[in-house]
């Protein structure tokens, strides 16, 4: 994998792309609570600035509505819980079969939450499709209690086939276990978009849900991993850092 920096001009991208953007651990860093990762007003200057040459979209494991709020750009695309919700314009999406599983997801939560309240640290967030369990809060000796809470509720419906379980950063993830993820949705998106394949697709993120739209863009679109160190990953680049990634929005917005 070869940096970013020294492969890439960004006047190669004077034709026309697609810019999509994971956001925590891309956008912004990451941080100890989710309710923390707000976007720097400087970065949403420069999306701001690149939705009016490129096409921009942010993609991400939040609620639709969340991310929505906290990039706060009009005329971009936006897709959240890990792709099962989509929305832009003249674009919108909300994976019907995901929507029969709410019901499940919020149960689940609830049931977590009574389980898990005594450990301290662990944030269980019901995001409405998916959800999240954090645990970068939680001390060392404690985990293995979390890891065992969590098989004994969620792994039922592992096994009935309704949800999945997934890892992130610090993070576990419950989602309705369906042939849906960012690859897929970052594809449906482009699809959308330029149907006519006209424009470059750029996809930066940091974490393992991004591994999907690295693979899905695998031979058409520049892929990007956000990451300090070198690691196994479809990206065919790599930045170190979220400010290495301001740097190349810099860039582009300088390129004229």
């Amino acid at each position: 994998m070869k940096h970013f920096f020294n492969q890439l001009k960004p006047e190669n991208l004077k034709a026309g792309a697609i810019l999509v953007f994971d956001y925590d651990g891309t956008l912004t860093p990451i941080v100890e609570r989710p309710e923390l990762a707000r976007l720097p007003s400087d970065v949403r200057r420069l999306l701001r600035t690149l939705a009016k040459r490129f096409k921009v979209a942010i993609i991400s494991g939040r609620s639709l509505s969340d991310i929505k709020k906290r990039v706060g750009l009009d005329g971009i695309y936006y897709s959240g819980n890990h792709g099962f919700e989509i929305s832009g314009p003249r674009m919108k999406l909300v994976f019907p079969q995901a929507e029969r599983v709410r019901p499940i997801i919020s149960k689940l939560c609830a049931e977590l939450r009574r389980e898990l309240k005594r450990v301290s640290g662990v944030i269980v967030e019901d995001k409405g499709l998916t959800a999240s369990v954090h645990y970068r809060l939680v001390v060392r000796d404690k985990l293995k209690a979390v890891k065992k809470t969590l098989e004994k509720i969620v792994k039922p419906q592992v096994l009935s086939g309704r949800v999945r379980m997934t890892f992130g950063k610090k993070v576990f993830e419950i989602k309705p276990n369906l042939e849906w993820d960012k690859g897929r949705a970052v594809l449906w998106i482009i699809a959308s978009v330029d149907p006519k394949k006209k424009l470059v697709p750029v996809y930066l993120g940091d974490d393992k849900t991004d591994e999907d739209a690295f693979l899905a863009l695998k031979g058409r679109g520049i892929t990007v991993l956000v990451s300090k160190r070198r690691k196994k990953s479809h990206a065919k680049f790599f930045l170190r850092d979220v400010g290495e990634v301001k740097k190349f929005l810099k860039k582009l917005v300088a390129t004229k």
